[in-house]
């Protein structure tokens, strides 16, 4: 306690005498055997309260919904209720000390406040974590602002388990912003416009090696372009003047691949139906024929 005041008001109390020493960690207590045994509890208390109890929290985004924001949620839990609340760090167990009645009040709202923000989870490829996280985090870290919800991915071998606690209602925003990052929908802001642009079999040449067209024609354009390769469509965000000036570099790279796909595709239904440039039809004179 502060300045002692814990020991001194457990010797009056107990009449016992009580030496300690801080830099060994120990307590030696002095006086009649009931008195000493009282003493001992009163001073296991102060320590380590009246009462104990562990819950297991499983999993870092629990942990993030009993802080709150700044700490702000278990702080007030412990003020609330009069018990001391600890969760080592880079561990899921919470553990709660106190008086019985303060254990069993913190325990209740530790539970109702994980039971009210249970959440989901969703799955998704392991190439879509990359739009859920955004460029340095960005799009994660909005997500969970702008919903007050705790969000953690975790990779598999092919896909990823993404588990948001929240409450109902901003856990549902939580998956709509979630599942638009994973299409690659991006938000207009002020004075911005979207276009889409049908990619056909120029998909890959639009996107080019590790996306590095896509890259460089955002860079180059100030806009931001999202290619749907099941798709097969590209979607430019942007001023207009700029999705323009961009929607023109994609369709140059894609316009040739395209129109000699077609080409391709017409001149093979004219060799099926006969009406190719190269077909040579045949012409037998009837008298010829008669003397084979």
């Amino acid at each position: 306690g502060r300045g002692g005041s814990n020991i001194r008001a457990t010797q009056d109390a107990t009449g016992c005498r009580i030496d300690a020493d801080v830099d060994a960690g120990t307590l030696v207590i002095v006086g009649p055997r009931e008195q000493v045994i009282a003493c001992l509890t009163m001073c296991h208390n102060a320590a380590f309260g009246e009462a104990q109890d562990v819950i297991e929290l499983g999993s870092r985004n629990a942990v993030n919904v009993v802080y709150g924001p700044n700490f702000s949620t278990i702080k007030s839990l412990q003020s609330e209720t009069g018990c001391k609340v600890d969760i080592t760090r880079g561990s899921t167990a919470l553990k709660l000390s106190g008086s019985n009645e303060a254990v069993a009040t913190a325990t209740a709202r530790i539970r109702a406040l994980l039971e009210a923000n249970r959440g989901f989870e969703m799955t998704i490829d392991n190439a879509k974590v990359g739009a859920v996280y955004g460029k340095g985090g960005e799009t994660l870290r909005s997500i969970q602002d702008r919903t007050n919800s705790q969000i953690d991915v975790v990779r598999g071998a092919t896909h990823a388990v993404v588990s948001v606690m929240a409450t109902k209602e901003n856990a549902e925003k939580a998956r709509r912003l979630i599942q638009r990052a994973v299409d690659g929908e991006v938000e207009l802001g002020p004075g911005e416009v979207a276009e889409e642009i049908e990619l056909g079999s120029a998909t890959a040449a639009v996107i080019g090696r590790g996306g590095s067209n896509v890259a460089d024609l955002e860079k180059r354009h100030g806009v931001k372009i999202n290619v749907k390769s099941d798709a097969q469509v590209a979607r430019i965000v942007g001023k207009p003047e700029k999705v323009s000036a961009a929607s023109k570099d994609i369709l140059a790279i894609a316009k040739p691949i395209i129109d000699a796909e077609k080409a391709q595709a017409k001149a093979e239904e004219a060799l099926q139906t006969g009406e190719s440039a190269w077909q040579v039809e045949a012409v037998v004179d009837d008298d010829e024929a008669d003397g084979w």
